[in-house]
């Protein structure tokens, strides 16, 4: 049964979704989905059925094999718990001290804090449109389920096109027309999920046996993408490996790891064959970037803040692409304590920024959300992380310009290099040079769109996803901003 609500420039009625997903097989890739009858290698061996009763897609075996993995591969068990722990909003706890605490040495570039994301009867984690009418969006449900619901009419009507497990692990979902995409998760062992159909179908692609979860996937194209894993050991905590695609995922190819330790990588971004970019920590404030395919990496000098950088401490730089030669950066410093019982401002994870300090002789957690998160998304904090600068790049990263977007809330979208839009606060502004002056903020009473789900698709298609209270919505428009549609997603 397919949900529709037609003739309203409102939808506000929520019907559940009581088609079971179509989580078929495709043909096409049988060669790439092997049964598991049995046999101990679970981390390969999947068998992809669909229980009709409930209407769910799940995974034979996936439960233990690629959601549960600690107890299989002898990674710490710790390891794999940090990205569950990340995806939560919920459990995120900020302090004003623990700031002052981290940063005694700078006073803060900017700041403020971020609203706490709306509570929904289910979440919305990532939205994707390739045109004005077709999208897709994925949410998480109160089971940590997850459920990839499409629209082909504008948001009009929707049905479920896959789900399953995903114990708090952070989505990747991207598609490259009306038929072709991908969807996986991070934290996990690699398993790709691949659609040739807007996701009537799926084939499930074990990308390879790993020592660890996946930290962080990109795709260019179906054929071409990235995958960046977490093999640290108690020798090497900080190894990542970096593998690549050219063949839609059937096989793999080893590039070794991006960075050299103490250096950790955290996210790896392409948005094209030609440039890739690193979300990671070190010593000096350079941004890693890549010219052949990921095979190898170059640092790349950013140009300091007033005051120029400081000549100690720990550097978080995350780049994100945003069409041809066009990037943004985000560049936060921590300054290191060493006590006897460790250093303090060590970070630890990326999304969100998580650093490691010593409060009272105990080591304590705290989490961030940087300009980045309002581009990229993925799981985010409540407070912004001091000492952040903020750039953008027109040129692949040979000159760089400091930028303010409007708040250091909302979302921030692009349909090319220079053309950005901000929304927050119920309100709109654009940018017409990448980032570096904006328009006066115009009232155009949306909602507050969740970071990072603003897609613009050109000069006048846009979406977004919020909340009306407790209620999950997409936001659209057909006319370059000037009025908008809200979307109530259906009910799960």
């Amino acid at each position: 049964m397919v949900l529709a609500q037609r003739g309203q420039e409102v939808v506000r009625k929520q019907t559940a979704i009581g088609r079971p997903p179509r989580g078929d097989v495709d043909s096409r890739d049988h060669g790439g989905v092997i049964d598991r009858r049995g046999s101990d290698q679970a981390d390969h061996r999947l068998r992809i059925y669909r229980e009709s009763n409930r209407g769910k897609l799940t995974t034979a075996g996936m439960e233990a094999a690629q959601l549960n993995a600690d107890s299989d591969s002898g990674f710490p068990q710790r390891r794999l718990r940090r990205p569950m722990a990340l995806i939560s909003a919920s459990v995120i706890a900020m302090t004003t001290a623990g700031i002052v605490f981290l940063h005694p040495a700078l006073p803060s570039f900017g700041g403020g804090a971020v609203p706490a994301v709306p509570q929904t009867s289910y979440r919305v984690t990532a939205v994707d449109f390739v045109d004005g009418a077709t999208g897709w969006v994925v949410v998480i449900l109160d089971s940590l389920d997850f459920a990839v619901l499409h629209t082909g009419d504008g948001g009009r009507s929707w049905d479920r096109r896959l789900s399953g497990p995903t114990k708090g692990r952070a989505q990747y979902l991207k598609f490259f027309d009306r038929n072709a995409g991908v969807f996986a998760l991070a934290g996990t062992r690699p398993l790709l999920y691949r659609t040739r159909d807007g996701g009537r179908t799926w084939s499930a692609l074990p990308a390879l046996k790993t020592a660890g979860p996946v930290l962080s996937w990109s795709f260019v194209d179906p054929q071409h993408g990235w995958m960046l894993v977490d093999e640290g050991s108690p020798t090497l905590p900080a190894a990542t490996t970096l593998y690549r695609t050219g063949d839609g995922g059937r096989s793999w190819r080893n590039l070794g790891h991006p960075v050299d330790a103490p250096d950790r990588a955290f996210r790896v971004d392409f948005s094209n064959l030609a440039t890739g970019w690193l979300a990671s920590s070190g010593a000096g404030p350079y941004a890693l970037r890549t010219d052949d395919l990921g095979a190898t990496w170059s640092r790349v000098t950013l140009p300091p803040p007033q005051g120029g950088w400081p000549q100690s401490g720990q550097f978080f730089v995350a780049v994100q692409s945003t069409s041809g030669r066009g990037a943004v950066a985000s560049v936060v410093y921590l300054p290191q304590i060493t006590t006897k019982k460790g250093t303090s401002g060590t970070i630890r994870a990326f999304p969100p920024l998580t650093v490691r300090v010593y409060d009272g002789g105990r080591p304590v957690l705290y989490t961030y959300t940087t300009l980045i998160d309002q581009v990229a998304g993925g799981p985010v904090a409540q407070q912004q992380a001091p000492n952040q600068t903020r750039l953008s790049t027109l040129d692949g990263g040979t000159t760089w310009t400091r930028i303010d977007p409007p708040s250091t809330s909302g979302a921030i979208g692009y349909f090319d290099a220079l053309n950005w839009w901000w929304i927050g606060s119920g309100s709109w502004a654009r940018s017409r040079d990448g980032g570096i002056s904006w328009t006066i903020p115009r009232g155009i009473g949306v909602t507050e769109p969740m970071p990072g789900t603003l897609r613009v698709l050109d000069r006048n298609h846009a979406w977004f996803a919020g909340a009306a209270g407790t209620t999950p919505v997409l936001e659209g428009t057909d006319d370059g901003g000037l009025h908008w549609r809200r979307v109530v997603l259906p009910a799960t």
